[in-house]
């Protein structure tokens, strides 16, 4: 490995930025011009490691950029990175995401925090970001583009996202920030960290939100707490100790019909029966973890054990007749590695994940209910859908190998072993057919095992750029849900959705020069036995494999230094997304699938106010068909979506070294907008953007 090139960049690093700062901000950055663009990553190898070391897309935002944004949602930071759209939903903590595949709410992202899963994939959840501690304690946000590195298993097949919580303070500080908003939006922030000796220090953070929701009935409170405990022991070893608490209650809303959209974007698109009813989403998050990890020379090691449990009950607002869903979930897990430098020319990474899951899930009728239309049905209040336990264990070792072919030239290579096995317990008294088109197993265990390997070149042109190329294997494994929440359409043999498989093949540039970084990926990722979504005559829902689908596209990152005031970051991807080979859709295009993403940031720092920035953004997407038939209305016009464009505004002005002021006006221009668009059972529903909205917040650190 080339070690004068990573000495050249890391001492331009060095020259600018003091050690306490690095490790305040988790991370190191390079200096470009008088802007701070962060080029280190450590969610690849759970290490610092320089983005042109590494044969893989992988983008970060550092705390400059998170306190520009102050967002209200996470999606208001990742929506900077080059093919990255996260859809915040109705204007609550929901999201979905589209980074290298359609809008969706599949489980093909790994979500992290600091590089421990948010969730089990055995019971993925598309929100789990809300389970993060972005609200209090975020130092930096990472995306790993396409599948994963070997560390990581099931899930990453789109991308990984990983969120990193800062580090302890060296010296005492506190913390306080308050944001209102639009819509009663208020956020209060505090932290406080300080080093209770030369070896230990600690760092505890809270916030709370309230938002009533610009659409009828999206209102959410939410309030999280996290604890960071840092303990230096002897011989080069450390010991992070850390605690994250969360609770969230939102009101429910769902889609609007294309007649209600038009006359009033703001309602909540249910019925007056089930509006009062009051359906909420209530959610309990707790995770603990302890990171030990030692350096021994040029040999490295890590253990991090930890304990996870969340709750999520909810009212399926989506399904005609509003059944009520709880579910309970803990975990037992650990992650374990060991790096050995072999010689100054090759490396080598051993690891192992070890993962025990209990869910407990079900899902009941609140009320009596009766569809209207066609194959309408009447449920009865108490009826139950599905009462069950599920028992998840996953064992996965892994092995990486890195060697300096020449000077320039490093070849990696791995693979990744994931044994999973469910064991389904089955607490509803009848089997078989339960009415309303639901199965009921019996108790039934399954496994599953994968092996993905991975290979990858990396050649340093120069000793601030460099090409590489990339193939990546990867899986998904099928949801407890999905493997025994079946329907009478599931060919009546009580046989579920098997394991996806997916290939991703990747080349790419990077440079860092002077005043402008560049980042650009070519991207091929073809899905095998892809799970999605069909339907039957009766129009009731189902997973079933598809046999082949397939992502390709484009990705551009530039970041340019004008002058001292003066920087623009443009963000942009073109894709398409196609079912190769399917029993309806072949040739189709995938529905929700935009053309191409593009986010724009123009920051201006005037030099005659000292202490201002000011950023002006925009926010494009582009059309994409609103279901996988690619179907036309009666007049013959593709049912297409056209995209949006809006605009955002944001300021930041420090007042001084303790105080500063914060403003953002989203959607400025107050543009009326279509977030997503979708056509089912011959009809399309909207879900709309939000308005206009402004916040303004103060900060305070002593």
């Amino acid at each position: 490995m080339k070690n004068s090139i990573k000495l050249s960049l890391l001492a331009l690093i060095v020259n600018q930025y003091s050690s306490a700062t690095l490790a305040e901000n988790n991370a190191t950055i390079v200096n470009l011009g008088d802007n701070d663009f962060e080029r280190i990553t450590v969610t690849a190898a759970r290490r610092e490691s320089l983005d042109t070391d590494l044969a893989m897309s992988v983008h970060g935002i550092g705390k400059t950029e998170l306190a520009f944004d102050n967002g209200q949602h996470v999606a208001e930071s990742l929506n900077s990175i080059s093919g990255v759209l996260i859809n915040q939903l109705s204007g609550g903590q929901g999201h979905k995401a589209s980074i290298r595949m359609p809008m969706n709410t599949s489980g093909y992202y790994l979500y992290l925090q600091d590089n421990i899963p948010l969730q089990s994939p055995a019971f993925f959840n598309h929100n789990a970001l809300w389970w993060s501690s972005f609200n209090s304690n975020v130092a930096r946000l990472e995306v790993l583009k396409g599948a994963g590195t070997a560390l990581y298993g099931s899930g990453a097949v789109a991308a990984t996202v990983n969120v990193l919580s800062a580090n302890v303070a060296n010296t005492a500080q506190t913390n306080v920030d308050i944001v209102a908003g639009d819509d009663a939006y208020t956020k209060i922030q505090a932290s406080h960290s300080d080093k209770t000796s030369d070896t230990q220090g600690f760092r505890v953070a809270g916030s709370f939100l309230k938002n009533e929701g610009w659409r009828v009935h999206t209102g959410s409170e939410r309030a999280e707490v996290t604890f960071r405990h840092e303990l230096e022991l002897e011989n080069s070893e450390r010991l992070v100790t850390s605690l994250v608490a969360s609770n969230l209650e939102q009101e429910m809303a769902a889609s609007l019909k294309a007649d209600v959209y038009e006359e009033d974007r703001t309602d909540s698109g249910l019925s007056d029966t089930v509006l009062a009813s009051d359906p909420l989403r209530k959610s309990k998050y707790m995770r603990f973890s302890a990171h030990w990890d030692k350096n021994e020379g040029d040999n490295y090691y890590s253990v991090i054990p930890y304990y996870r449990y969340r709750t999520n009950d909810y009212t399926a607002t989506w399904n005609s007749n509003m059944p009520k869903v709880e579910s309970q979930v803990q975990t037992l897990g650990v992650l374990a590695l060991a790096s050995f430098e072999i010689d100054n020319e090759s490396s080598t990474t051993f690891g192992l994940d070890i993962e025990l899951t209990e869910g407990e899930q079900l899902s009941y009728q609140p009320l009596d209910f009766t569809t209207s239309g066609w194959n309408a049905d009447t449920y009865v209040q108490g009826e139950k859908f599905y009462d069950d336990t599920t028992r998840y264990t996953a064992l996965s070792p892994y092995i990486q190998y890195q060697q300096s072919l020449t000077e320039n030239l490093d070849l990696t290579i791995g693979a990744r072993y994931d044994y999973a096995k469910y064991d389904f317990d089955n607490h509803l008294q009848v089997i078989g057919d339960i009415g309303h088109g639901n199965i009921s197993l019996e108790d039934r265990s399954d496994d599953f095992n994968h092996v993905s390997p991975k290979a990858s070149l990396n050649y340093h042109l120069t000793a601030n750029s460099s090409i590489y190329a990339r193939y990546a294997n990867s899986f998904r494994l099928p949801t407890a849900g999905s493997l025994y929440h079946l329907t009478t359409k599931d060919d009546g043999n009580a046989q579920a959705v098997d394991a996806e498989i997916s290939d991703t093949y990747e080349i790419g540039y990077k440079a860092n020069w002077q005043s402008v970084t560049l980042d650009t990926e070519l991207y091929y990722m073809d899905v095998d036995d892809g799970i999605i979504h069909a339907y039957n005559d009766a129009g009731q829902r189902y997973l079933t494999n598809a046999t082949r689908v397939t992502h390709k596209g484009v990705e551009l990152a530039v970041t340019w230094q004008i002058n001292k005031a003066l920087n623009i970051s443009t963000a942009y991807s073109r894709s398409t997304h196609e079912f190769d080979d399917h029993d309806d859709f072949s040739g189709n295009e995938m529905a929700s699938a935009p053309d191409y993403i593009a986010n724009v940031r123009i920051r201006y720092t005037p030099t005659f106010v000292e202490g201002l920035s000011a950023m002006l953004e925009i926010q494009s997407i582009g059309e994409y068909w609103l279901d996988d038939a690619n179907s036309q209305d009666d007049s013959g016009d593709d049912r297409i979506e056209d995209g949006y464009t809006v605009g955002n505004l944001k300021v930041l002005y420090q007042v001084s070294a303790q105080f500063s002021l914060n403003a953002r006006i989203l959607n400025v221009t107050d543009e009326n907008y279509i977030q997503e668009g979708t056509y089912r059972y011959g009809s399309v529903s909207y879900s709309p953007g939000a308005p206009r909205t402004a916040y303004i917040g103060l900060s305070y650190q002593w």
